[in-house]
């Protein structure tokens, strides 16, 4: 059985959506960014979340962990195959949501909660804040009313980019993300497997 370390709104959510999706069979352990336990030390000396052990198998970046259980454990309608029309978007947007979007977020998120209160307010996090903004803004526009990123069916590649609805909230954008990605989020936020992952801590 996959084992998932785990902590609520770390991007191990999008790992845990994703096998709840799938039906796929997980258990999870505890993985605090403050505390964090021995045996999370030793499996992953960054300390970042998640971690995927599967056997032998240890993976610690979750859009790798996603395609390795869509390939292993598939298949899948959430994995869009070459031979598909959308699979080019499908690709792009499957990375876009942690390269093109989320990373941006990390460094901000440290200068909110860790940097010394005159340096909080400072140009890297005005630009950080700006390019994540004009990111979502980005996928807004190639939405442009369509329900999902590619393929025109729900896929990894909406689970990837939705992940910024709970990493908004730490780098504190969330009342900025555009109204059309607010709209586009909620609505597969309301799909039960979400749901589920979301009640998970």
């Amino acid at each position: 059985m996959l084992k998932i370390f785990h902590s609520q709104g770390a991007r191990s959510l999008r790992v845990i959506w994703l096998c709840e999706e799938m039906g796929v069979p997980y258990e999870t352990a505890e993985a605090s960014f403050m505390k964090p336990s021995d045996e999370f030390k030793a499996i992953n000396p960054l300390r970042t979340v998640p971690v995927l052990q599967d056997g032998d198998v240890t993976m610690i970046e979750s859009v790798a962990m996603m395609i390795y259980i869509m390939a292993k454990y598939g298949p899948t309608d959430l994995e869009v195959k070459p031979n598909e029309p959308g699979y080019a978007e499908y690709l792009q947007f499957l990375l876009f949501g942690e390269a093109g979007i989320a990373a941006y977020g990390n460094p901000l998120v440290g200068t909110r909660f860790m940097a010394p209160d005159d340096q909080k307010q400072n140009w890297t996090a005005t630009y950080l804040k700006s390019a994540i903004l004009k990111r979502l803004q980005y996928v807004a526009d190639k939405l442009d009313g369509r329900p999902y990123v590619a393929a025109n069916r729900f896929t990894a590649a909406d689970i990837c980019v939705a992940y910024i609805a709970t990493g908004g909230k730490f780098a504190g954008i969330a009342d900025e993300i555009p109204a059309p990605m607010k709209n586009y989020i909620g609505a597969l936020h309301a799909r039960p497997a979400f749901q589920r992952a979301a009640a998970v801590k």
